[in-house]
């Protein structure tokens, strides 16, 4: 029986040549984190963080809580860091129970962003029975006006931190606002204001580890003054921008189906919802079991291709939630027979990156998109893992 249902082909090597493009361009003292949020971009935390350990990554980083405990599962050993701060009141203190056996062994990192979260995480570090110092980090907002504590606040947090008996800090990070556009000037003062505070701070702790970038300022802006970069969306082989692209890369994921059924129609068939396609000419019309709802987006009805061994196909009629028209009428195409719908060719028009900006949107939200139901699979060769 056909699956109806699309695969999400997935490369370990792929994974491994990104990873080591960024390890032979930065410095040898920064350390890698993978950024593993929203479920690897898309591409599946059940397949992807398990391999990394022996891939050069030293961290995971995540957003949610949720998030930590999910990787904490499939990954025993690194550290995983939550980059949304904690956020405790005096209405809402308590850590769920899930987090506090990470806490206590020591598998995840809290970011802290205020004094009153950070003194109740102490409270309750000593309220678990802690016998060493939770390690923390602390965000910064040097720009990008989003999560993290203001610089002129900055030296107050650090003080009572430092002050806390339960929590030490560890880290110290920042989000640049302009990371995917390298000559903007924006980077620069955003840096110097981190430099400045950072210096500071290691007066105090001067094991601190500093972060920063993402895959975009990781490449392109290099400011080794950092000890740790956040790989994010180049790890997965997906252009930060795709005006500044970064070459090395290449795409983990593709994605393929079966033909499930081939129609022979006449001239003047409509094709679809709204039969915004009609044939002009006998044509057999192969049924594709993925749509939008597997993150393949609506916007590439009647404007898209896929590929039938060699040959490029047009998409026809609308993208439906579960199911894509493509026509076959100048191959021998068979049912049974796989299409690429999403290609690991960072050069093919079908490429992930290209097709994002077919729909005006970018790779990242492609990635993410991608549904729970395509059947993910990742191929390890032998020449990726000792």
């Amino acid at each position: 029986m056909i699956a109806q249902n699309g695969i999400l082909e997935l490369s370990a090597a792929n994974l491994r040549r990104n990873v080591q493009a960024f390890r032979n361009r930065l410095a040898g003292h920064v350390t890698l984190g993978a950024t593993v949020k929203a479920n690897a971009y898309g591409h599946g935390l059940e397949q992807i963080v398990p391999i990394l350990p022996d891939i050069g990554i030293s961290w995971l980083c995540v957003y949610s809580l949720d998030e930590a405990v999910a990787v904490a599962a499939l990954e025993s050993t690194l550290p995983i860091l939550v980059l949304a701060p904690i956020v405790l009141t005096d209405e809402s203190s308590d850590i769920p129970p899930r987090i506090e056996k990470l806490l206590a062994a020591r598998r995840v990192r809290l970011t802290v962003t205020d004094i009153q979260s950070a003194c109740y995480l102490s409270a309750h570090m000593l309220a678990m029975g802690s016998t060493a110092p939770q390690p923390v980090h602390i965000q910064v907002d040097t720009g990008l006006t989003r999560q993290g504590v203001a610089m002129q606040e900055l030296p107050a947090l650090i003080e009572h931190v430092h002050a806390l008996s339960a929590i030490r800090l560890e880290g110290l990070f920042m989000h640049f606002s302009h990371a995917d556009q390298p000559e903007h000037n924006a980077n620069r003062l955003q840096f110097s204001e981190f430099v400045r505070a950072a210096a500071n701070a290691k007066k105090r702790h001067p094991q601190l580890i500093l972060h920063a970038h993402n895959s975009g300022g990781a490449w392109h802006d290099g400011f080794n003054a950092l000890n740790m970069v956040r790989l994010g969306i180049a790890m997965y082989g997906l252009q930060p921008s795709l005006a500044a692209p970064i070459a090395a890369i290449t795409p983990v994921a593709r994605v393929v189906a079966p033909i499930t059924a081939i129609h022979d129609c006449p001239v003047g068939a409509g094709v679809g919802y709204g039969h915004t396609f009609v044939t002009t000419r006998n044509s057999r019309l192969g049924i594709v079991p993925v749509g939008y709802a597997d993150g393949y987006p609506r916007e590439l009805s009647n404007r898209c291709f896929v590929l039938h061994g060699e040959m490029m196909l047009p998409v026809v009629g609308r993208v439906s939630m579960d199911q894509t028209v493509v026509d076959l009428t100048d191959t021998d195409a068979r049912v049974g027979d796989c299409v690429t719908l999403i290609s690991d060719d960072p050069q093919s028009p079908i490429s992930m990156d290209h097709l994002a900006e077919k729909c005006n949107t970018i790779g990242y939200e492609l990635a993410t998109r991608l549904g729970n139901r395509l059947h993910r699979r990742l191929t390890v060769e032998s020449s990726v893992l000792p």
